[in-house]
């Protein structure tokens, strides 16, 4: 058996740390609390508590507490040990061994073992589940023996152990899924191995959780719970950090600098792979013309976006990723520059010369207003009328699946790896990709893709896989987010993460 070494590709983006009142969220020189409570105040909830049949990939924000992952990730988007102690890769790339933790058991007491591995791989391929297309590339799972599970692949798969630290890594007892009755069940109560168990739920506003007994990893858990409180008003989530009543905060791009202004508190944000899109439902007004998609992206100024919508906090985009990411975006910034003459001449190749009109739903968070009404003014510069729908962020995302709305401006989660981004949009069979469409040669290229873990080449590889969507305007990339926390200078180990999401392994409260 080969090893593969860590995937280095995440770490290849230069980050940039916007300090607070210090450099380090380590305030004060008591010790950490463990019965202390992380009063935690963030922008959106949870659709569902199970994690293989979600509909909002998103929804790893808050299930990372209740359900720990095969493999992990570190601040920089590395992989490091989850449930999994280890793995490697087969000598021809085939297959994918992994030695389990153990000692565990899940909530309702179930033993932790390679039997619940494969019952939980095996139902996050069922073709109703939002992981099936990041988990292709499987075949079957092997039980080898009791802490040991060997994933027997149909084409090389470098990309597998990062997509492992998220949603399709997460770990289920089986008994939770083991009736029909209880597995819908699991869309309002967990059941996984974590750092928390849930406690409570009023969904889309408020969700209690309890520390594990006995956890795993004492270093990751320093609290005693986490009572997280979703406000959707940035200034709100300020002043609970003013008024001690919060803890923490998410920060988003406008609200870093107000943030860094709080006495006893301090400010970490960077600029993360989270970012704005305007995504087409291409099922939709005139939107399935790849003519019409490609002069939207041409009519947008997204260096004026990020100034306007984020006070220049994070970067606009110039394709997918970011620039200094390692995946390229030489051969598509072309594709993303403002040229209003080239967009109204692809509208009238399209027999709309005279414009057309159709509606984009965003989120009632003030960032994405004020994006969405930039676009809105930027896009009646060459004839198009856009209306705009707020929903709640509770809402946004099923609402927009079940076919409101022709368009969404949204924030896409920073994934772990690049494939999982280009999969679970792009491909034809994921159930983010509302217009169900592929564009040719999507399959090959991004196969072609995963079938090596040298960095550079992946790198190329996936700029192949990024130039063929954007080439048919599939999505138009608007910016970058730089986001962190906020947090109470009690707060120790706090540290914003490449990703974008906040998992607070490891962060406690000094008594």
């Amino acid at each position: 058996m080969k090893r593969f070494p860590a995937l280095a590709a995440a770490a290849c983006l230069t980050l940039t740390a916007c300090g607070g009142g210090s450099s380090s969220s380590d305030g004060g020189n008591g010790e950490a609390d463990p019965s202390a409570i992380l009063r935690y105040t963030t922008s959106g909830g949870v659709t569902s508590f199970d994690p293989h049949k979600t509909v909002a990939s998103s929804d790893y924000i808050l299930l990372n507490y209740v359900y720990d992952r095969l493999v992990h990730q570190d601040v920089d988007g590395q992989p490091v040990p989850g449930l999994a102690e280890s793995w490697e890769f087969g000598e021809d790339s085939k297959s994918l061994t992994f030695k389990l933790r153990s000692g565990v058991s899940f909530e309702d007491g179930t033993p932790f073992d390679a039997e619940a591995v494969k019952a939980n791989l095996e139902r996050a391929l069922e073709p109703d589940s939002i992981t099936a297309p990041l988990l292709a590339v499987v075949d079957s799972v092997e039980v080898v023996d009791p802490s040991t599970v060997t994933l027997k692949l149909n084409s090389p798969g470098a990309h597998l152990v990062l997509t492992l630290s998220d949603l399709s890594g997460m770990m289920v007892s089986p008994q939770a899924f083991a009736t029909p009755d209880a597995a819908a069940a699991l869309a309002t109560d967990s059941n996984g191995i974590g750092r928390f168990t849930l406690a409570e739920a009023d969904p889309g506003a408020h969700y209690v959780f309890e520390a594990s007994e006995n956890y795993w990893d004492a270093e990751a858990l320093k609290v005693g719970g986490m009572d997280v409180t979703v406000i959707v008003d940035p200034q709100t989530n300020l002043n609970g950090i003013s008024s001690d009543q919060a803890d923490c905060a998410l920060v988003s791009p406008a609200m870093i600098a107000p943030a860094e202004a709080i006495p006893n508190a301090v400010t970490k944000a960077r600029t993360v792979l989270t970012q704005t899109v305007l995504y087409f439902n291409q099922t939709k007004s005139e939107l399935g013309d790849p003519l019409v998609r490609k002069a939207i992206n041409l009519a947008l100024d997204r260096d004026a976006i990020l100034e306007a919508a984020q006070e220049g906090k994070g970067a606009a985009s110039t394709g997918l990723f970011p620039d200094d990411y390692f995946v390229p975006n030489d051969s598509v910034a072309d594709l993303l520059t403002q040229d209003q003459q080239a967009a109204k001449d692809l509208l009238a190749q399209a027999g709309l010369a005279d414009g057309f009109s159709f509606t984009t739903v965003t989120l009632t968070i003030p960032q994405f207003v004020t994006t969405a009404e930039i676009v809105k003014a930027q896009l009646a510069e060459i004839g198009i009328d856009m209306e705009i729908k707020a929903l709640p962020p509770a809402d946004l995302g099923v609402n927009f699946l079940k076919g409101t709305g022709d368009a969404v401006i949204t924030a896409w989660t920073g994934r772990a790896d690049p494939s999982m981004l280009l999969s679970s949009y792009f491909d034809a069979d994921a159930p983010q990709n509302v217009s169900r469409t592929e564009v040719d040669g999507f399959d090959e290229a991004l196969q072609a893709a995963n079938s090596t873990d040298d960095v550079a080449e992946r790198g190329e590889a996936l700029a192949e896989v990024q130039r063929l969507v954007l080439e048919q305007g599939a999505v138009a990339p608007l910016t970058f987010n730089a986001v962190g926390a906020v947090c109470s200078e009690r707060v120790t180990g706090y540290e914003p993460p490449l990703v974008g999401i906040s998992e607070f392994r490891g962060v406690g409260i000094n008594g």
